[in-house]
């Protein structure tokens, strides 16, 4: 499939957002040590025919809801909310990757336990940002220990892999079960596994 420019009105409930922060250190290192473009990944909450499209996505001060039309991307709209103008951000570069096989109720069930997951302002796994990187640097990560995978805290790509696996069965990598699974091995399924694609992108994957 062609992977077509950003269209925020064709962006589903479900929906996973891939980020590629620039002018970060935090995502500087997550990128070195996961060897990706990708460093932080979000999970869109709104209806398709809803704006502005809303985040959900674990960030340092918690899990918490963003309007994506303000942070993302910058979209002037004109009446009955038409697209008049789409002007990318200075500051990401994102891509949307889509589960092609979920029906309407587990879209909604997914974005849901993200959604609640925010209202109980369940926080950041700032060990497992930590550790994680470390077992990236050392190639440790196989031997990841099960007591990191703290249900009250997530990091950004824990908290997708959570919701799309309790829902939908869906494994992003083989440390699903874990915990630990970083926006490389989302990017990496969407790129290989028959169930997923990128459906919309800005990226320049050689900055």
């Amino acid at each position: 499939m062609t992977v077509k420019p950003i269209d925020p009105d064709k962006i589903e409930r479900g929906d996973i957002l891939l980020v590629h922060t620039k002018r970060s250190f935090i995502s500087f290192l997550i990128r070195k040590f996961t060897k990706s473009y990708w460093n932080h990944v979000g999970i869109f909450v709104s209806k398709k025919d809803q704006w502005l499209k809303w985040v959900i996505e674990a960030l340092l001060e918690g899990i918490v809801g963003r309007p994506f039309e303000l942070k993302y991307l910058k979209v002037i709209r004109g009446d009955r909310g038409r697209i008049l103008q789409i002007n990318p951000s200075k500051k990401f570069h994102i891509a949307i990757v889509r589960a092609k096989n979920l029906n309407y109720q587990q879209r909604k069930q997914i974005s849901g336990k993200a959604y609640q997951w925010a209202l109980e302002e369940r926080g950041y796994d700032f060990l497992l940002l930590i550790l994680g990187m470390l077992l990236h640097l050392l190639t440790f990560r196989k031997f990841r220990p099960r007591w990191l995978n703290i249900k009250s805290r997530f990091i950004c790509s824990e908290l997708i892999s959570a919701a799309f696996n309790e829902v939908a069965g869906i494994v992003f990598g083989k440390y699903t079960a874990s915990g630990f699974v970083t926006p490389a091995d989302i990017a990496f399924c969407a790129q290989t596994k028959d169930e997923l694609e990128i459906i919309m992108s800005n990226a320049k994957e050689k900055d």
